[in-house]
């Protein structure tokens, strides 16, 4: 497997809790900020997102609380990588009921990156939902690990 997402997690110390946006913008760049430190992606990675989403809404909502923000695959991303963050409170993109708390940012270097590593891994993680409740209520990011050690995240992948 070519990412793993707890390990991609881990290596790029891209998982941050309680964090605050007043708006769903905001929210994306906070959760880029660690890739872009990390230079996995470039600080125009944001703006594409956030472009993205104004024309095509926000597709990347996967469930209530948990989105998978990403833009165009291969556009200002130098290596494939995951940030997890978690916000104090729930936001709400426009024109959308449903509440996001967890944004899963997504860079990746090829569409395949998407459907075959990103996705299987994420529904591994989140099928069962009580994993979202206890990323939500978690005080820190062992926490967080601890929940996801738990997960078989080659359980969807072709091998």
């Amino acid at each position: 497997m070519s990412v793993n997402l707890l390990t991609n997690l881990i290596e790029n110390d891209s998982i941050l809790i309680n964090q605050k946006a007043q708006t769903w913008q905001e929210a994306i760049a906070v959760s880029c900020k660690p890739l872009v430190e990390k230079k996995l992606i470039s600080p125009n990675y944001i703006d594409l997102i956030i472009n993205s989403t104004i024309e095509h809404g926000p597709y990347y909502i996967l469930a209530p609380f948990l989105a998978m923000p990403h833009a165009e695959a291969g556009k200002d991303v130098f290596k494939d990588c995951f940030s997890l963050v978690v916000f104090d409170k729930p936001f709400y993109f426009d024109q959308d009921s449903r509440p996001v708390q967890i944004l899963i940012t997504l860079g990746a270097t090829s569409a395949d990156i998407h459907t075959a590593v990103a996705l299987p891994q994420i529904v591994a993680a989140f099928e069962d939902v009580d994993n979202i409740d206890k990323i939500i209520k978690a005080t820190s990011k062992e926490e967080i690990i601890a929940v996801l050690e738990k997960v078989d995240f080659s359980k969807y992948l072709n091998s």
